[in-house]
């Protein structure tokens, strides 16, 4: 998905902000405080519970993929689901994947966009997004939630990528 450029009254949660330090190796983790104090999300570190201006956000994932790359981005997306309160009791990729429109609503105020989620055989999914967030770091975090719920390992292919990003989610 590409970013829209009014997302200026929409906010996120410290806790998905808090990934960019809690994510990374410790050897980027000073980076990424400059990143986000570079937007104003104070340092030392976001709160998980205070919520941040997400086009602020955005800014530090977008400067994250053309300082360091698309692979940076997507395992900072990949590091998100363990970080995140998911609701009990989901115990497969599948049920994962399914919680992913309550798990962004619960982490996002005032923003647009949303998942879809349709179940395509027993160990495949297609995830259609139309959020704000950049390509890669949905990626990751398809894969990061597919492996946080029981996959060994997830493999994700961008299927279509324009006004809405669809994701061929396998494992």
């Amino acid at each position: 998905m590409t970013l829209t450029t009014d997302e200026s009254s929409s906010t996120v949660r410290g806790e998905m902000v808090q990934v960019c330090i809690d994510g990374v190796m410790s050897v980027y983790q000073s980076r990424m405080r400059d990143m986000l104090d570079d937007e104003d999300i104070e340092k030392p570190d976001p709160r998980p519970d205070e919520w941040y201006p997400l086009e602020k956000f955005l800014h530090v994932l977008t400067a994250v993929e053309r300082n360091t790359g698309e692979s940076a981005l997507a395992k900072i997306g990949e590091s998100t689901p363990r970080f995140l309160d998911w609701p009990p009791a989901i115990d497969s990729p599948h049920e994962g994947l399914n919680r992913l429109p309550e798990m962004y609503e619960a982490e996002h105020r005032s923003v647009t966009g949303e998942y879809t989620y349709e179940q395509t055989g027993e160990n495949r999914a297609q995830i259609t997004s139309t959020t704000p967030y950049p390509t890669q770091w949905e990626k990751g975090f398809l894969k990061g939630t597919a492996q946080h719920f029981g996959a060994e390992y997830a493999q994700i292919r961008i299927a279509d990528d324009g006004p809405q990003t669809a994701f061929e989610v396998t494992w």
